[in-house]
C-alpha cells in the first residue's frame, strides 16, 4: 500500500486460524529509549477470512476514520455507554425491560460493534424463547443501541433494520387468563402494583390495547359506571363499554390526573398520553415477568373477558356491543339496551 495507507498481512502463515488477514493503519510514533530508534506503532482496523475482505476493510477506513476505541468497542462496551446515558431517563421498570433483553443479547456481548451483522442478530432472535412480544422488544432494544453506536461513528451500518420478529401468534390457540393467574394480579394489587390495576382494566372491559390508550377523560362517566371508546371496525368504534364494580376504584384513580386523557405517562417532566410502547415495556412486560405469567400477552386480557362474559351467561349481543364484535344488524339492535343494562350485565361477572 502507499505510505501512510496502511497495511494488510497475513498473521501466521494462516494457520488455525478463522479470519488470519489483518488489515492495521499507521498511528503515532514511539521514542525506544534502549535502542533508541523510533518506532512506528499501529492501529488494528480488524481480522478478516480473506485478503479482499481485509482491503476493503482498509479502503473503508480510509474514507471514514474512526478512533481505535471505535474499531474495539464489542456490544457490551456499546450498551454501557447508551444505559449511562439513557437510563437516567427512564423509569425502573423500563430499565428492567431493557436489562431483560440486554441478557437475551449475551451471544453477541463480546463482538466488536463493527462486526455484527444481520445473521448474527438473527441467530440469536431464533433462540430466544417466547412469543412475538419478546422478540419485538429485543428488536427495539437493538435498533436504540445500534442507532446510539451509528450516532458516534462506532458502526457504518445498522444491521438491526434488518432482522425481523417472528410472526404474531394467531388463531385459536390462546387461552383466557386461568382464574388462579388472575389471583396472582389481585395480590399484586393488594401490595400497591398499580400496573396490575391497568391489568385488571383490560380484563375487565376487554378493551383492544390501543383502544383504552385512546380514551378521553370526557368520555368516562363514573357516576353510570360507562366510558365511550373503541375503533378497529364499525362495530367497535364509539361504543358504550361498561365499568365493571371491582375496577371502578382503579378507574377512578386515574382520572384524578392532570390530563386530557385517561392512561398517562410522563415525558419531559410533563403528563402526556401513553403510548403502547410505554404501556408494555413500563407496565405489562414488567408485571408478567414479576408474577412469572410471561406466556400471556395484552390480547389475552380480551380473550379473558369474552370468556368471563360467557361464563356468566351475558347474552351475546350484548358481549358483542361490549367487545364491538361484527354482528347482523348489530347497529340497530343498540337501541334496545341501554347503559344501564350493559352495566347490569358486565356486574354479572365474577370479580375476585
Amino acid at each position: 500500500m502507499p505510505n501512510g495507507v496502511g497495511s494488510v498481512h497475513l498473521i501466521g502463515g494462516g494457520k488455525n486460524r478463522r479470519r488470519p488477514w489483518r488489515a492495521r493503519v499507521p498511528a503515532h510514533v514511539e521514542f525506544d529509549e534502549e535502542t533508541g530508534k523510533a518506532v512506528q506503532k499501529y492501529i488494528t482496523v480488524g481480522y478478516y477470512e480473506t485478503e479482499i475482505a481485509a482491503i476493503d476493510a482498509l479502503m473503508e477506513y480510509r474514507k471514514n476514520p474512526y478512533t481505535l476505541e471505535a474499531s474495539t468497542c464489542t456490544f457490551e462496551d456499546v450498551f454501557e455507554m447508551w444505559s449511562a446515558k439513557k437510563y437516567p431517563e427512564l423509569s425502573i421498570a423500563s430499565q428492567r425491560a431493557y436489562n431483560a433483553a440486554y441478557k437475551n443479547s449475551e451471544p453477541i456481548h463480546k463482538l466488536k460493534m463493527r462486526e455484527i451483522r444481520a445473521t448474527h442478530l438473527d441467530n440469536v432472535m431464533d433462540n430466544i424463547e417466547g412469543k412475538h412480544q419478546v422478540q419485538a422488544r429485543l428488536k427495539t432494544f437493538w435498533g436504540l443501541v445500534f442507532k446510539y453506536a451509528l450516532e458516534h461513528d462506532i458502526i457504518q451500518k445498522n444491521y438491526s433494520e434488518f432482522v425481523k420478529p417472528r410472526d404474531k401468534d394467531e388463531g385459536t390457540t390462546r387461552t383466557p387468563i386461568s382464574p388462579d393467574d388472575r389471583e396472582k394480579i389481585w395480590q399484586a394489587i393488594d401490595e400497591g402494583d398499580t400496573s396490575a390495576e391497568l391489568a385488571m382494566i383490560y380484563i375487565y372491559t376487554g378493551m383492544r390495547a390501543t383502544e383504552l390508550l385512546d380514551v378521553k377523560k370526557e368520555n368516562v362517566d363514573l357516576e353510570n359506571r360507562i366510558m365511550i371508546g373503541g375503533k378497529k371496525t364499525a362495530a367497535g368504534q364509539d361504543r358504550h363499554i361498561p365499568i365493571h364494580k371491582c375496577i371502578l376504584p382503579f378507574v377512578e384513580r386515574l382520572m384524578q390526573t392532570d390530563s386530557e386523557w385517561l392512561l398517562t405517562r410522563v415525558k419531559s417532566k410533563k403528563t402526556v398520553q401513553m403510548n403502547y410502547s410505554c404501556l408494555t415495556m413500563n407496565h405489562w412486560d414488567p408485571l408478567m415477568e414479576r408474577l412469572g405469567l410471561t406466556k400471556y400477552t395484552l390480547h389475552y386480557c380480551r380473550h379473558t373477558c369474552a370468556t368471563m362474559m360467557r361464563e356468566a351467561k351475558i347474552e351475546e349481543d350484548i358481549r358483542k356491543l361490549i367487545l364491538g364484535h361484527k354482528s347482523v344488524d348489530i347497529t340497530e339492535r343498540y337501541t334496545h339496551y341501554t347503559d344501564a343494562m350493559l352495566v347490569e350485565a358486565m356486574d354479572k361477572v365474577k370479580g375476585r
